[in-house]
């Protein structure tokens, strides 16, 4: 069964993908990042606590995850958004798939999203206030949390 989740932008964008990881509701400011690789390091990465990380690389997932590759003792962020996350682990090292680090640690996520479209539009805007959930939530009210959020330069 699909799990739908939800991204919602302070500039009215509200996106629906698959959702992954642990059912819940979390907000933060939109960033990416364009690392080929590193998806464990970059959401134990102590410098993006409270963001909702982006990937712009197309697939997270298939590498799997192993404690060696943490840079904090926890997940960092507040939800993960990718092209297409693997269910699957295809490498023989790694101790857990990519949705149950993000279930162990409280975090959403969300797959099926066209991070190219959605990178283009943080570069021309900057970074946005964003709402990232899991749970049955109207669009309406996730928009509006979305947008209540403090903004980070406050």
């Amino acid at each position: 069964m699909v799990k739908i989740a939800k991204l919602a932008l302070e500039d009215g964008t509200v996106l629906k993908g698959e959702g992954f990881g642990y059912e819940t509701t979390k907000l933060g400011e939109l960033v990416f990042s364009t690392g080929m690789g590193g998806y464990t390091e970059s959401l134990t990465d102590p410098s993006f606590k409270g963001e909702i990380l982006m990937s712009t690389y197309p697939l997270e997932g298939n590498h799997g995850v192993s404690e060696d590759w943490y840079q904090s003792d926890k997940i960092q962020v507040e939800g993960f958004v990718c092209r297409e996350v693997c269910r699957e682990v295809s490498n023989f090292g790694p101790q857990k798939t990519l949705d149950d680090f993000l279930k162990e640690f409280e975090t959403p996520g969300i797959s099926g999203i066209d991070t190219r479209d959605l990178t283009l539009k943080i570069r021309e805007r900057g970074s946005l206030k964003a709402a990232i959930t899991t749970e049955d939530i109207p669009d309406d009210k996730l928009l509006e949390m979305a947008r209540s959020q403090p903004s980070i330069e406050d």
